[in-house]
């Protein structure tokens, strides 16, 4: 029986994010593709049915690559939606069509990136997404601090890290009475990261983002789990660093799909590490080999190359990999902060968890 077959096991979590945010009568725009799990679109139309919303369903041939839009006709479809749902097995809230739907106020919810069914209904959905809110903000607060320079990472792979997080660094703020957590978020107003007319829902959730300073990575950084694009890793991939950019990658045949998706999909840009250096903060994220949930795992960090505009950073590339460390080791200014996935600081009990 394959996952096409049919639909079993509970909808609440899938339903949560499109009742918060969408009404009876609003034009829904859903964005699949045809190498997607199909229960998942088949559940969303349902869901939006029994909503009243005004919902069309667009199907296509799976992009190339990660933050490549959609066919033109769907380009122009998000443009004239109250509402675009992600659901492609790539990954479309950074792509110049997502941009520029959110700059024109149109939301994106977001749920692409090869998420299955099964996704939605165990793991990282069910986590309790206030505390998510919550943990962000003490991973600022405690974490890096009111004032970090530079980061170190290092893991038992081999990863010997380092990046300047200065000026970077923004701190949520703590959710008030009415918060609620499956709202669509404007990021310049909701989490202090102004810029780039950043207007979504990313479900699931789970990470805290940050931005290094572009230019100033330099060391050997070892992805051991999860790769974007390649899924579960099972020979670590070596990235040499040098001031900002992939010099070289080592490995065995994950490192040898990286460097050629790289040649064929990437861009000058594409080769920027770190893009992204972000801490996973959900609970309940589990190892899937699918990088959507594996980067929101508890303790991880994941690292990525290319664009950062989503992030606060200032680099724009036709595309984003995130690599994912399971058991990372971070300092920061020298003060070991987590350690081999721990947190050796408060980020639970300043909240009565």
């Amino acid at each position: 029986m394959n996952r096409g077959s049919f639909i079993a096991g509970t909808l609440d979590y899938l339903r949560r994010p499109l009742v918060a945010n969408i009404t009876k009568g609003k034009r829904v725009l859903v964005l699949s593709d045809f190498d997607h799990d199909p229960r998942v679109w088949q559940a969303v139309m349902t869901i939006l049915a029994d909503i009243g919303a005004d919902a069309t369903l667009s199907l296509f041939e799976r992009r190339p690559a990660d933050y490549y839009d959609p066919p033109s006709a769907v380009v122009e479809a998000m443009m004239n939606s109250d509402f675009n749902i992600l659901l492609a097995s790539t990954g479309m809230l950074h792509s110049s069509a997502s941009f520029n739907a959110m700059a024109a106020g149109i939301p994106s919810i977001c749920m692409d990136g090869g998420m299955t069914l099964e996704m939605f209904q165990s793991g990282a959905v069910t986590d309790d997404m206030k505390m998510i809110a919550l943990r962000k903000h003490y991973v600022s607060k405690n974490v890096f601090g009111p004032d970090p320079k530079m980061c170190r990472v290092t893991s038992d792979y081999g990863t010997d890290f380092t990046y300047s997080v200065d000026g970077r660094i923004t701190c949520p703020p703590l959710p008030g009475p009415d918060f609620d957590p499956y709202k669509i978020i404007n990021f310049a107003k909701d989490e202090n990261r102004p810029g780039n007319n950043l207007l979504y829902y990313l479900f699931p959730t789970g990470e805290f983002n940050v931005a290094p300073v572009e230019g100033s990575a330099n060391g050997k950084l070892v992805i051991d789990l999860t790769m974007h694009h390649i899924g579960r890793v099972l020979t670590p991939i070596e990235l040499t660093v040098k001031d900002g950019r992939v010099i070289d990658i080592d490995g065995g045949p994950e490192a040898r799909i990286l460097r050629d998706y790289l040649e064929v999909y990437g861009d000058e840009n594409a080769y920027m590490c770190p893009a992204e250096a972000s801490v996973g903060v959900n609970a309940k994220a589990v190892v899937r080999g699918i990088q959507r949930e594996d980067k929101n795992i508890w303790g991880t960090l994941h690292f990525g190359l290319g664009t950062n505009v989503d992030v606060g950073g200032s680099v724009k590339s036709k595309i984003h990999m995130d690599g994912v460390i399971l058991h990372p080791t971070l300092e920061v200014d020298g003060v070991t902060k987590i350690k081999r996935g721990k947190f050796l600081v408060p980020i639970e009990k300043d909240i009565g968890a």
